[in-house]
């Protein structure tokens, strides 16, 4: 597991994510995605778009701290 990524906030703050999650929530992101395209017809693109536009959306709302217990409970569902 070892590394962490780091993102930044638009209000500068620090939330930490661990690596591993990070990767999997992006592969898991880019199978729906493709399930999305092949369903609707629409391209993976506009899909990527509306996906990336919702989920910047929704982050911007969460606080800091919000961000890093959902974090902090889904790394403990793992090694549960």
């Amino acid at each position: 597991m070892g590394k962490n990524l780091t993102t930044e906030q638009p209000n500068n703050e620090f939330v930490t994510l661990p690596k591993d999650l990070y990767v999997l929530n992006t592969l898991a992101m880019g199978v729906a995605i493709q399930l999305l395209a092949k369903m609707t017809g629409e391209s993976i693109e506009d899909w990527k778009q509306y996906v990336g536009a919702k989920a910047g959306e929704q982050y911007r709302e969460l606080s800091t701290e919000r961000i890093q217990e959902i974090v902090e409970s889904l790394d403990k569902e793992r090694t549960a």
